[in-house]
């Protein structure tokens, strides 16, 4: 079973440091790894739409339409941390928690937060447990010659888990219009 623990105790090892038995425990692990976690949890699922992470959702028009541009705009989902397409070909831009474009209607395809480390990927968990690794790695060794090397090993996993992510399905990502049509027959 996956924990929030788990995944911070694996970068702790990575940097060589003492491990932790819970986030609130009264140790420097533990405070750094609760300060940054969620921020780079929320990092590591934007770096690419991940299989597990994707979600649909039909928009909620607002009353109010934007100041100028795009006529209307839509309410986006409080876990919304990527917008990767509209069902139309409609074009959209994202301020703050809202898509404006002048589109009718507003369905979206995108990356939402996942909090549970169960529903990670195992490829994704090792991926943020290197990220952490290299975030963390200043502050509790004193080594930037450690930072960077997690960095970089950070960077080489998560091209590694994007492509065999990726290659999950029928082989290559559709995120367009004929996404939307195949899901509706």
């Amino acid at each position: 079973m996956a924990s929030v623990v788990g995944i911070v105790n694996s970068a702790l090892i990575k940097l060589g440091a003492d491990t932790i038995a819970a986030l609130t425990e009264d140790s420097p692990e533990a405070r750094a790894a609760n300060a940054r976690y969620e921020a780079l949890r929320d990092e590591v699922l934007r770096a690419h739409p991940w299989n597990f992470a994707l979600a649909r959702s039909e928009l909620a028009q607002l009353l109010d339409a934007p100041a100028f541009g795009p006529a209307r705009q839509y309410q986006l989902p409080a876990d919304c941390l990527r917008v990767l397409a509209m069902d139309s070909d409609d074009a959209f831009e994202i301020e703050g928690n809202r898509l404006l474009t002048d589109a009718p209607s507003a369905r979206i395809l995108y990356v939402r937060r996942v909090a549970d480390p169960n529903l990670f990927d195992a490829m994704f968990r090792e991926t943020l447990a290197l990220r952490l690794a290299a975030d963390l790695a200043y502050k509790l060794v004193s080594s930037t010659s450690l930072a960077q090397s997690m960095m970089q090993l950070y960077r080489d996993h998560l091209a590694l888990t994007r492509s065999a992510d990726a290659q999950e399905g029928d082989g290559h990502r559709r995120i367009a219009a004929e996404l939307w049509l195949d899901a509706r027959q």
